[in-house]
C-alpha cells in the first residue's frame, strides 16, 4: 500500500488524549497523527504511528490571566506537572471507505505542589507511569473523489488507565492527574479534506461525552474544531499548520474539582514532514498556545513539542 507524503494532511482530532489543560496538569498534546481521515486510501492495509509528546505545565493561569500561588490553608498550590508521553496507533484500512484505529497512550508523569498546612507549606510529590485510557475508533467515509474526502469518525475511550497511583508516602494522586479518568467515553466527529496540487487543507470537529464515571468523577464534555494547511515544499518535504480550538465542560463528582476545572483554547501548531522511504516518514510539531482561559486557577504549558515515525505495511 502506497500513500505518498503530497496526500497526507495532520487532522486535530481533538480526542481525550488531547487535552492540554488541566487542574493539576494532567495532559497530552493538543494535536493528532490520525493521516487515515484526511485522504482515505483506495487499498487495504495497516498503518503504525508512534509519537512522542513533551509538554511541561509550570504556569499557573487564573481566567485568561498568569496567576501566582495564593497559600490558601489547608489548600494545595500547583507548581508543575511535566509530561512525556510516547502514543502508539494502529490503524487499519479495512476498505476505502471503512477503517478502524486503536491508540494506546503511555504516560510518564511528574508533579508537585505545595499543601499548605498549619506548620507552613509542605511539598509533595509524584513520578510515575503507566498506560493511559485507550481509544478505539471507526472511520465511515461517505464522500470521495480524485481531489476531496468526507466522513465520520464514531467509537469509545475505555478506562484502561490507572486511577490508584500514589507516591511515596503512599497519598494517591488527583484524579486529573491519574493516567486515566476511569471512565468510558463516547467520540462522534466529522471531517473534510480537499487537495489542489502542492496544497491541501482539511477541517474536523469532534465532541466526546462521558457515558459511564467510576467513583464519582465525571469528567467535563469535550468539543473540538481543527482547521489545517500541507504546502509540498518537495516531493519528500511538506510544511504544515494546525490551528485547534478546544472547549471543556467543568468536571463533576465527589473526586472532582469542578472550580478548578474545563476552559477554552486556541492553539496555533506548526510542523514538519518527511519522507525517508515510499511508506515511512517523520515528522514534528511545536504547538504554542494563542489564547487560553480556564476556571478557577489551573497549570498550563507556554509551547509543547511531539516527534514521531509512521509506517504503512
Amino acid at each position: 500500500m502506497r500513500v505518498t507524503i503530497k496526500t497526507l494532511v495532520l487532522i486535530g482530532a481533538l480526542l481525550p488524549v488531547a487535552n492540554a489543560q488541566a487542574s493539576c496538569g494532567g495532559a497530552f498534546c493538543n494535536l493528532s497523527t490520525d493521516w487515515d481521515v484526511q485522504a482515505t486510501p483506495t487499498k487495504q492495509g495497516v498503518r503504525l504511528d508512534v509519537h512522542a509528546e513533551f509538554i511541561d505545565l509550570d504556569q499557573l493561569r487564573h481566567g485568561t490571566h498568569k496567576s501566582q500561588a495564593q497559600g490558601v490553608l489547608d489548600e494545595h498550590d500547583e507548581i508543575r506537572t511535566l509530561n512525556r508521553n510516547l502514543v502508539t496507533s494502529l490503524d487499519w484500512n479495512i476498505s476505502p471507505q471503512w477503517g478502524l484505529t486503536l491508540r494506546v497512550p503511555l504516560v510518564d508523569r511528574a508533579h508537585k505542589h505545595f499543601y499548605n498546612d498549619v506548620g507552613g507549606p509542605e511539598l509533595e510529590t509524584w513520578d510515575f507511569s503507566g498506560i493511559g485510557d485507550v481509544q478505539a475508533i471507526a472511520r465511515y467515509g461517505f464522500y470521495q473523489d480524485e481531489t476531496s474526502n468526507a466522513g465520520v469518525r464514531f467509537g469509545l475511550k475505555l478506562p484502561t488507565g490507572s486511577i490508584s497511583k500514589k507516591n511515596s508516602d503512599g497519598e494517591q494522586a488527583e484524579r486529573t492527574l491519574q493516567p486515566g479518568s476511569g471512565s468510558v467515553d463516547s467520540l462522534l466527529g466529522a471531517y473534510y479534506n480537499h487537495r489542489m496540487g502542492n496544497i491541501a487543507w482539511f477541517v474536523q470537529g469532534q465532541w466526546q461525552q462521558t457515558v459511564h464515571e467510576r467513583d464519582d468523577f465525571k469528567p467535563g464534555r469535550k468539543l473540538g474544531l481543527d482547521l489545517g494547511l500541507n504546502y509540498s515544499a518537495t516531493p519528500d518535504l511538506n510544511l504544515l499548520l494546525q490551528l485547534n480550538l478546544q472547549h471543556k465542560s467543568r468536571d463533576s463528582g465527589s473526586n472532582a474539582e469542578p472550580q478548578d476545572s474545563g476552559g477554552r483554547s486556541v492553539y496555533l501548531t506548526p510542523g514538519v514532514s518527511y519522507r525517508v522511504s515510499s511508506s515511512t516518514q517523520l515528522y514534528g510539531f511545536l504547538q504554542k498556545p494563542i489564547y487560553q482561559y480556564v476556571n478557577g486557577a489551573q497549570l498550563t504549558a507556554d509551547w509543547s513539542v511531539s516527534f514521531g515515525v509512521t509506517t504503512l505495511f
